[in-house]
């Protein structure tokens, strides 16, 4: 098992943040060393931690809990740099050096040693095993958030009004068509036009437009012949949201519905 020493101010672990986030950790699979650093009593930083940062038997990587609280003091931001320094010369430019922020910190405080290296925050959901992986010369198996091969968002118009945008990330929809639940048609009061990406439009020219109910009553179809690419939109001009949209090619695959508000 990979070991990490954390640096932090004692201030930051009042309420017992510092004493969480090394539980996440050690619940992670890393074997946690804690530096009781107490910046406000000015303890001499390289004095605590020579032994564990620089020995490659007590540490394989080493953590700074970087907060305003820690970087706001030159004298801090000295003995890290004197720190980094020592420890790249015992273990080389590989020894994993991470800032791990418990939120946002002006940019100016961050010492160059970090910001030239790994940081990560708390609100990245993957803080964990980026650290871990880090530690453990690994490649980091982080999560993906799938990415629909739609893009949709809605634009507040005046009026008040919306423009509800839709476009295929790739491919082309043709002809395209969108729909509303019918029973909400004449409160959302839908139009639908083309335009450039991200520039809600009015004005324009459509081919082959119709509209009119699905055959089984339940939506409300608009239709048009332009084809809509990923750098042309079609916007769904309503004056309030409907709860779900549908949208794509008409008449074929593929067709994506989404849930607008409740």
């Amino acid at each position: 098992m990979a070991s990490i020493w954390i640096t932090y101010a004692w201030d930051d672990n009042k309420t017992g943040d510092i004493d969480f986030l090394t539980q996440e950790l050690q619940e992670h699979g890393l074997v946690v060393k804690l530096d009781r650093w107490n910046v406000t009593a000015g303890k001499r930083l390289w004095d605590q931690i020579s032994q564990f940062i620089t020995d490659p038997r007590e540490s394989d990587a080493w953590v700074l809990i970087a907060t305003s609280n820690s970087l706001a003091s030159e004298a801090c931001k000295e003995e890290f740099a004197y720190a980094l320094n020592r420890a790249l010369k015992s273990r080389g430019k590989d020894y994993p050096v991470i800032g791990l922020f418990l939120g946002p910190v002006e940019d100016s405080l961050i010492p160059p040693g970090i910001q030239s290296r790994l940081y990560v925050s708390v609100t990245d959901p993957d803080w964990k095993e980026r650290i871990a992986a880090s530690a453990e010369g690994r490649l980091q198996q982080v999560s993906r958030t799938k990415v629909e091969p739609y893009h949709i968002a809605v634009h507040p118009q005046p009026g008040p009004s919306y423009a509800i945008e839709v476009r295929p990330r790739g491919g082309v929809w043709a002809p395209f068509f969108a729909a509303i639940p019918v029973s909400e048609k004449d409160d959302v009061r839908p139009s639908i036009m083309i335009g450039p990406r991200d520039r809600p439009t009015h004005g324009g020219i459509l081919t082959m437009t119709g509209e009119g109910q699905s055959a089984d009553g339940k939506w409300w179809i608009m239709w048009a012949g332009n084809e809509a690419t990923p750098t042309k939109s079609y916007y769904v001009w309503c004056k309030q949201l409907p709860s779900s949209l549908v949208f794509g090619v008409n008449g074929g695959p593929p067709q994506y519905t989404v849930r607008l508000s409740t």
